[in-house]
């Protein structure tokens, strides 16, 4: 049986032989199923709070409904976001000329650049319009920063890649 990959092991998902375990998930978010081989994908599965647990019959309740398993939410791993290049729209947005922009190559400590972001250039090769981002005097695309560097938001104390977060339905 192929589980959904959010989940750590099939012992997470709690059964009518874990109702003594299961207390201390009441008023916790999880899923709910009536088969252990539905918890393929939780994006299919019944998302609820656990309200109650009962010894007769399906032993997890949510909100109205008894389930034969439940799986905690809080024993998942936690969802890895997903990014994208920033379209030259958006990096202006976020980045302003004249303003220093700290980064470095990809999970590289130390070697950091702390340059003023310049503005930017367009160069043409044959039909197509390359546009380049002038930090420091050196020039990236966006599709560069992105692969290959890392900048520091101040205001979240971290590191953050050079894109923007994307859901599963983004279409770019």
């Amino acid at each position: 049986m192929k589980l959904d990959p959010r989940i750590k092991s099939l012992s997470d998902i709690l059964t009518c032989f874990d109702t003594e375990r299961a207390e201390q998930f009441i008023g916790q978010k999880g899923y709910f199923a009536d088969f252990l081989s539905l918890y393929n994908c939780l994006a299919d599965r019944e998302y609820d709070v656990l309200t109650e647990l009962d010894d007769d019959g399906q032993p997890f309740k949510g909100s109205s409904v008894h389930w034969w398993y439940f799986l905690p939410e809080s024993s998942l791993k936690p969802i890895e976001k997903k990014y994208r290049p920033y379209t030259f729209q958006e990096f202006w947005g976020d980045f302003a000329a004249g303003h220093p922009v700290k980064f470095r190559k990809k999970d590289e400590e130390g070697d950091e650049l702390y340059l003023i972001l310049n503005g930017y250039s367009r160069k043409q090769y044959r039909d197509v319009t390359v546009r380049y981002i002038n930090l420091g005097g050196l020039l990236f695309t966006l599709e560069e920063l992105f692969a290959g560097y890392e900048w520091y938001d101040d205001a979240a104390g971290d590191w953050r890649p050079f894109g923007v977060e994307v859901d599963d339905n983004d279409a770019r």
